[in-house]
């Protein structure tokens, strides 16, 4: 009988460190962006490449959005009430990235920021894979314009 609990034991030992192993592989660097009449806030303007989440909180009293374009990302949420969060996944490369809210007229009154990317954080890191975009349900990606 003990020999059969050690045996679980090991067993279940091996499964969780695979688990953490794994999660420690992959870095994922995480952008707060507070979104309100007519203002971006970022938690960070300067990342490295790599998979970037942003995760977005509207503030304010009217509904927004967010956009990010840039050395091959062009990705949106889609409309985000007031109180309500969202969340962006992309891949960045070194370079600059364009933000702003396509909501027309919110970018002219100052709902704009950008985000300048450095090379790799860790070696190996190739920087991205290729400007792909995982964006919340019901978004389009689709390429707003840059205002």
């Amino acid at each position: 009988m003990k020999i059969v609990l050690l045996a679980a034991l090991a067993l279940a030992g091996a499964a969780l460190a695979g688990v953490v192993a794994q999660a420690g592989g992959s870095k994922t660097a995480t952008v707060r962006v507070t979104e309100r009449e007519f203002k971006l806030t970022l938690s960070s303007a300067d990342q490295h490449a790599g998979q970037t989440r942003f995760e977005i909180k509207n503030t304010g009293k009217m509904a927004h959005e967010l956009a990010i374009a840039g050395k091959g990302v062009n990705a949106r949420t889609s409309m985000i009430k007031p109180g309500k969060s969202a969340v962006l996944v992309v891949s960045l490369k070194q370079g600059r990235y364009s933000l702003w809210c396509p909501v027309p007229g919110h970018a002219a009154k100052g709902m704009k920021a950008s985000v300048t990317v450095e090379g790799p954080s860790q070696a190996g890191d190739t920087g991205g894979g290729g400007g792909d975009a995982t964006t919340a349900p019901g978004d389009t990606g689709t390429d707003p314009g840059i205002p």
